[in-house]
Order: C-alpha cells, then structure tokens, then sequence
C-alpha cells in the first residue's frame, strides 16, 4: 500500500505505535502500518490525533484533505523540501527572465500538445464512427505544434498560453464527444463541476496537483515559482506547471472509466447545480486513479529533477 484513502463517516484516526488505528463509532476497525504509507488522503470530517500528523510529517508521509462537499483541497503536508538550497535560488533567479522562462515553459507546452495527441489516437482507435472531430482535433493539434517547433519560434509567454489554450480548446471540442449525451458533458467546467464528467476531472486534478506539490517539495523546487504559470497570490504555479503536461493522462482515465462503466448515473447526485460523487463512486474512483497514477508520479518527479539539473548554478556539478 502507498496511498491511505480515508472517506467514511464518524471516523476516528488515532496512533498506535508505529501504526495508525481506525475507529468507527468508537470501535477499533483496525490498523495499518506507517511504514506502508506514502500519503493519507482524508475527505469530509474525519477525527484525527495530533499526534498522527506528527508522525506521518516524522515519517515524510503526504498528508490531503479533501472538501466534503466539493473536490478542492482544503489542507495538506507535502514532503519534508531536498536539502539543497541551491536549486531555489536557481529557481528565483531564473523565474525573474521571460528569456530564462520560455524554454522551460515551451518544453512543457510541448509535452502536453504530445499527450493530448495520444489521447485522441487512442480514441480514434477505439471510437472510428467518430473520426470527423477526432481528425478535425488532431490537425489543429499537429499545426499548433508544428509551429511551436519552428525554428523561428519566438513567442512571448503570453503567446505561449494562447497557443496551449487554443490546444486545449481544440482537444476539449473533440473529447467532448466521447461521452454519453445523458452525461451532460458539453466542455470542462470546474466551480462548480454541473456534470459526472466534469465532477471526475475536478477531483483527479485535485489529487494530481498534490502529487506535483509533493514531487516539487522532494526534487528540491518552491512549488509556488513557475515558469509556464506566472506567480499569483496562493497558487503553487510549478506545480500547475508540472501537472499540465499530464492532464491528457487523467483525460484519458475519466475517459476510460466511463467507457468501461466502471462509472455510472447512479454513482453521481445533485446539488443545487454541483454534481457530487457518491460514497460508492468515489470508492471506485480512487481505486481506478491508484491503479493508474504510479506512471504519473514517475514523470512527476522526472520532470521535477529535470528542472533541478537545469537550474543548478553555472559551474556546479
């Protein structure tokens, strides 16, 4: 086991030697080793000792809580930050030229435009009847990127950002059409998700983000300085920057999980407008997302050290 799923009501987390203890009504349910835990992920209001938060930071295990009515994080431990210092200060110096910026940022808009393109093969594969706007996708995707590969390429960040929104908006347009019309998908929504579609993306985009934290924290960056993303109060924009290469990835798992049933209607509610994942749902979710990720949380980290050799000083190593 590497991920903890907490998710039930009158739930009681306490430590118990080097193990956390569940209780449910008072009642120990059972334990579950530290030492097989990477992060804890808890939603809704879950009792916890503050000694478990003491232990899982001790013992460097990431720590999310998750909204019990919507899909946002509302509080989290990342991992214990690398050593060396010296890769932040490369990371502010960098982050203060567009010259400096634009490399890295076009590298990771270029890795997104790759994934985004495997997504809509494979579903072009998989769904033939549906070739008109998967193809129409696919060539607006080709041109965009060969034009960002171009010699003579030198756009402005915010250039960049319009030709990665203008992605975006292509490979939306067409994966839209991959889903069911009872599910009411007509484009990526996000506050608050109207949709069974939108509800799964908000949710594994939360928890991808936190792995791109965490990867920031472990490979030594400040996950609040980015390259792609321009610095804004309270948002970690390298780990926006990180996860946005991988995004295609958790399109294609929502994909996947509808197509497959694993998801259906009746794993899904209403309220007031915000669609919601039921116990049942969410269950299947997590299962389906720790299924898939750990070929996500590889990259994050490799993207992560990439960014690290890139902005070790001149001179070192």
């Amino acid at each position: 086991m590497s991920s903890l799923y907490l998710d039930r009501k009158e739930l009681a987390v306490k430590l118990d030697g080097q193990a956390l203890a569940l209780y449910e009504a008072g009642q120990k349910k059972g334990t579950v080793p530290l030492h097989l835990l990477d992060r804890v992920i808890v939603r809704g209001n879950i009792q916890l000792e503050s000694r478990v938060l003491g232990a899982l930071t001790q013992r460097n295990i990431g720590f999310l809580v998750l909204s019990g009515r919507s899909t946002e994080a509302t509080a989290m431990l990342a991992a214990k930050p690398h050593g060396d210092a010296a890769r932040r200060l490369g990371q502010y110096r960098m982050s203060l030229s567009d010259e400096t910026r634009r490399p890295l940022a076009k590298w990771l808009v270029l890795a997104k435009l790759r994934g985004q393109q495997r997504l809509l093969q494979d579903a072009l594969a998989a769904r033939p009847d549906l070739r008109k706007p998967l193809t129409g996708a696919l060539n607006t995707l080709q041109g965009i990127g060969g034009t960002l590969r171009g010699d003579a390429f030198s756009a402005s960040l915010p250039e960049l950002r319009g030709y990665e929104g203008s992605a975006a908006a292509a490979c939306f347009g067409a994966y839209r059409h991959l889903f069911a019309d009872s599910l009411n998908f007509a484009g990526r929504k996000k506050r608050p998700p109207p949709d069974p579609v939108n509800a799964c993306l908000s949710l594994g985009y939360t928890l991808l983000h936190y792995d791109a934290i965490r990867a920031c924290h472990w490979t030594g960056l400040d996950p609040m300085l980015g390259f792609y993303h321009d610095v804004s109060f309270g948002r970690d924009s390298l780990a926006c920057d990180l996860m946005e290469p991988l995004r295609p990835l958790m399109d294609t798992w929502v994909w996947h999980l509808f197509r497959e049933r694993r998801l259906r209607a009746e794993h899904f509610s209403d309220d007031k407008g915000r669609c919601l994942l039921n116990k049942e749902g969410r269950q299947r979710f997590y299962g389906f997302y720790e299924s898939q990720v750990g070929s996500a949380r590889r990259l994050l980290r490799r993207y992560g050290y990439a960014l690290a050799d890139r902005l070790r000083p001149e001179g070192e190593g």
